[in-house]
């Protein structure tokens, strides 16, 4: 789906705070596994979305949060160090600043580039492993560094879709880490703790281990090879196989409901008939594990898979199919639990009425673009030189999920 989430910012005291405001939702087209294949149809999708939220709130929005996923997105660590003096002095907040942006000079293959650039951690002189280096001495100051690349050509390609559908794209995001950013809690950053985000087109993935980021990756397998399997195997229209999918998909076989029968709707020639749930079982529990067993092959290649103490998030669409938090620990051998914007929206930073949302928003299909509204919110705050709470009023923003 295309989703456009608008929000008003609103003075509460000293803080601000995001007002939901609308929301305008469609089915995406010109996407295939979480690339975009027709730039016009994904343009016109946009603008349906779009015209939605203007509807709701009343007033034009012209400048969004764009995230961007699909198995393009892969993260790489880096590092860089800096002289700071001849004698040890107090690092400033500059020098973090410095250290982290030299990180950003590691080369890179041709076609990609740094979406993000999040430290790990700091090394003061022979000092490693410092988290906030900031008003202590040092001579020299280092920094261990997650990068989450994309390629170029991808991230550009949804700008231009954007910009296609008179929208200019303020903040380009990984949708996994606005997701992680959002709906893990501290203790599960510190634990170890891995958000699978199953999309529409593709699987994105983020971990944290000891309170950092530490992987970002993108999986080309999705919820519509979830429908197009039923489809297949059931001899339905893809319009059907998604409505089955939606209303009786499982994947785990002790929630299958051997006794629990659906009835698939005429196809061409064929008439309709009745069919056993134990037979979507079949159809969708291999397809699951292909998908979380692609998981744990990168967090195994991250060498986190025994580093989950804080367990698997599990979030997007994909998150609803039944069984899917079981099949997840089975396979991670860890906890499992779904991420809902309302753990985004939890934050003990945030304002207890901070973006009062809709109950009935309150799905794991729309943690995203919830996270990412969150993200642009955080962004514009820095940008302006100050955190969240602040004395000056920042402008409107917007949220946009594609695909």
């Amino acid at each position: 789906m295309t989703r456009v989430l608008a929000a008003q910012v609103a003075p509460v005291g000293y803080d601000f705070v995001l007002r939901f405001a609308g929301l305008g939702e469609t089915e995406s087209e010109g996407w295939q596994k979480g690339s975009i294949a027709d730039p016009v149809a994904v343009a016109n999708s946009l603008r349906t979305a779009v015209a939605q939220a203007e509807k709701q709130t009343g007033a034009s929005l012209d400048a969004v949060v764009a995230g961007v996923g699909g198995p393009h997105i892969q993260g790489i660590a880096g590092r860089a160090a800096l002289p700071l003096s001849e004698r040890p002095r107090e690092v400033t907040r500059d020098d973090v600043r410095r250290v982290v942006e030299a990180a950003r000079e590691l080369p890179l293959p041709d076609g990609r580039e740094i979406l993000h650039i999040l430290p790990q951690s700091f090394a003061l002189d022979s000092q490693s492993g410092v988290r906030d280096p900031i008003g202590m001495q040092a001579q020299s100051l280092g920094v261990a560094v997650h990068l989450v690349t994309g390629s170029a050509a991808s991230s550009q390609s949804v700008v231009a879709a954007v910009n296609r559908a008179e929208i200019v794209v303020e903040t380009v995001a990984a949708e996994s880490l606005a997701v992680c950013d959002a709906v893990l809690t501290q203790e599960e950053r510190e634990l170890g703790a891995l958000v699978v985000l199953l999309g529409k087109g593709s699987t994105e993935l983020a971990a944290y281990f000891q309170g950092s980021p530490w992987m970002s990756s993108g999986i080309p397998v999705g919820g519509d090879h979830f429908t197009n399997d039923i489809a297949v195997g059931l001899h339905a229209s893809p319009p059907e196989a998604e409505t089955i999918k939606t209303m009786f998909g499982c994947v785990y076989a002790p929630w299958s409901h051997d006794g629990v029968f659906f009835e698939v709707p005429e196809l061409a020639s064929r008439s309709s008939r009745t069919v056993r749930r134990k037979e979507l079982l079949d159809i969708l529990q291999p397809r699951a594990q292909e998908v979380l067993g692609l998981a744990f092959r990168d967090l195994r290649r991250a060498d986190l898979d025994a580093s989950l103490g804080g367990g698997v998030v599990l979030t997007g669409g994909g998150a609803r199919l039944q069984g899917i938090c079981d099949l997840t620990e089975q396979i991670f051998s860890s906890s499992a639990r779904i991420g809902l914007p309302s753990d985004a929206l939890a934050q003990d930073d945030l304002p207890a009425d901070f973006f009062d949302l809709p109950e009935t928003f309150n799905q794991p299909e729309y943690t995203t673009v919830v996270s990412l509204l969150l993200y642009g919110f955080q962004v514009r705050n820095m940008r302006m030189g100050r955190q969240r709470r602040t004395a000056k009023r920042p402008k409107g923003i917007l949220g946009r999920k594609a695909r």
